[in-house]
């Protein structure tokens, strides 16, 4: 019995552990198609999943996670914009395209380098022709 009291102990302190390693938020942009026909997007993500939906504007909801238990840090960052996305309108040929504003440098925090890793859910307009997915994907799969 006491074996299945520090296994089961041993089980939960080694998940604690683990769980405190990194913080997580949740971003969210919105953006209007300005009489687009065609949207392009161009950003760099560990993953990028792709809806579809009602109306005519696009949404794109940002997860970003960094590797040290640092919620000021993250909150830092993401309000300084380093997570922010750009669009850029080409009234001739009716194209939109939306991408990384900048390219970032990487955190070092006390010596060690921070790990970001982005996800991003993009919930395009039925409406609109989705034409070019330049992502770039960083991390192992």
């Amino acid at each position: 019995m006491k074996l299945k009291v520090y296994i089961t102990l041993l089980f939960c302190w080694v998940c604690m552990a683990t769980s405190f390693g990194q913080v997580t938020k949740t971003l969210h942009q919105t953006f209007t198609l300005d009489a687009a026909e065609k949207v392009s997007i161009n950003v760099v993500a560990k993953k990028v999943e792709m809806k579809e939906t009602k109306g005519s504007r696009i949404l794109v909801e940002t997860k970003v996670t960094i590797s040290l238990p640092n919620d000021r840090l993250l909150d830092f960052v993401c309000n300084s914009g380093r997570y922010d996305l750009i669009k850029i309108a080409d009234a001739s040929t009716r194209e939109l395209t939306i991408s990384s504003k900048k390219t970032n440098d990487i955190l070092i925090i006390k010596g060690e380098e921070c790990v970001e890793v982005l996800e991003y859910t993009i919930y395009m307009p039925i409406s609109v022709k989705f034409t070019n997915n330049s992502t770039l994907v960083n991390g192992k799969e």
